[in-house]
C-alpha cells in the first residue's frame, strides 16, 4: 500500500502528505538506465517515470503477477502509441518493448491480463520473451538470471544482475523461502522486499509466528539479517515498505543507524544506487 494511503489520518500518512518524498512512497519498481530495463509496472509507474525523467524503455521484466507490481502495464501504450496517428494516419508504434518473465509468471500474467497482452502484440507494441529459470539472459554488457520462488498458487522471481564484475540481487516481493543456490552467494548488493520492522506495526498489530504473512513471504528484520549473513551480502537495501508497517522515513533512518554493522538501508522513492 502506498504512503500516504488515501483517507488515512494516521501519523505516517499525515506527515507524508505534508513532506512528500522521501516520506511518501509509491509501489516498488526498479530501472536499469544502462540498458533501459524496467522491472515491474506498478499502478504509479507513469508518475514515477515522469518524476525521474525516464523516457525510454526497451525491456520490462516482471517478478510476479500481483497488482501492486503490474497494474501500470498501460505504460506500454502510453509511451509508444500515438493513437490519433495510428487511427487517422495509419502510423505504427514508435517501438516494441520486450516483455520478459519466467514461464509460470507468464502463465499467471496471461490468466489476469491476457487480453491486454494479446492486444498489444496485435498492434505491434510488445514482443514476449519467456525466461528460463537459472539461465543467463544477456543484454549488452549485462547478464540477468532469473530464479523462481514457488508458492502454492503463483510464482515469484529473484533476479541476479551482473555487469563489469559486480553482482546485484533483486528480490522485491514474495521471495520467501529464498532460493538456495550458490550463484546467489556473495553479492555486492542485495535488494530485498517485504521486510517488516521489530515491534508493533500499525494499530499495534504484531504478526504471530504461525501467521500466513510470515509463512508466505514476509521477513522479520531479524530473519532478513540472518539471510544477509548467510548470503554474505556486502550491502543490503530493503524495499517494498508497506504503509501498514507504521514507520516513517525518520523511523527507518533510526533503524539503519541501529544496524550499522550489517550495512542495511531502507529504500525510498527516487533512490539511486551505484554498485
Amino acid at each position: 500500500m502506498i504512503t500516504p494511503r488515501p483517507g488515512c489520518p494516521c501519523r505516517i500518512c499525515a506527515e507524508a502528505r505534508v513532506k512528500g518524498v522521501p516520506y511518501s512512497r509509491s509501489s516498488s519498481s526498479m530501472f536499469l538506465p544502462d540498458i533501459h530495463l524496467l522491472i515491474d509496472t506498478p499502478a504509479e509507474i507513469a508518475s514515477q517515470l515522469n518524476r525521474e525523467g525516464i523516457g525510454n524503455i526497451d525491456y520490462i521484466f516482471y517478478t510476479h503477477w500481483h497488482p501492486d507490481h503490474t497494474l501500470g502495464l498501460r505504460i506500454i501504450e502510453t509511451m509508444n502509441m500515438f493513437w490519433l496517428g495510428k487511427l487517422v494516419r495509419g502510423e505504427e508504434p514508435k517501438k516494441k518493448i520486450r516483455i520478459c518473465a519466467l514461464s509460470r509468471v507468464f502463465g499467471d500474467l496471461q490468466n489476469v491480463y491476457g487480453k491486454f497482452f494479446d492486444h498489444y502484440e496485435r498492434v505491434g507494441l510488445i514482443e514476449m520473451t519467456e525466461l528460463e529459470g537459472g539461465e543467463q539472459f544477456p543484454i549488452g554488457d549485462y547478464s540477468i538470471t532469473p530464479f523462481e520462488v514457488e508458492h502454492p498458487n503463483y510464482a515469484s522471481t529473484i533476479f541476479l544482475i551482473e555487469s563489469a564484475g559486480k553482482r546485484a540481487i533483486y528480490g522485491p516481493c514474495n521471495v520467501k523461502p529464498f532460493p538456495s543456490d550458490p550463484r546467489l552467494q556473495n553479492p555486492d548488493l542485495l535488494i530485498l522486499g517485504s521486510v517488516y520492522p521489530s515491534g508493533p506495526l500499525k494499530e499495534g498489530i504484531t504478526i504471530p509466528l504461525d501467521n500466513r504473512l510470515r509463512r508466505e513471504g514476509q521477513f522479520s528484520i531479524d530473519e532478513a539479517i540472518e539471510l544477509i549473513k548467510s548470503l554474505r551480502a556486502l550491502r543490503t537495501v530493503f524495499t517494498h515498505l508497506e504503509e501498514e508497517w507504521g514507520r516513517s522515513y525518520d523511523d527507518y533512518k533510526a533503524i539503519e543507524e541501529e544496524n550499522r554493522k550489517h550495512n542495511i538501508q531502507f529504500a525510498y522513492d527516487s533512490m539511486k544506487i551505484h554498485v
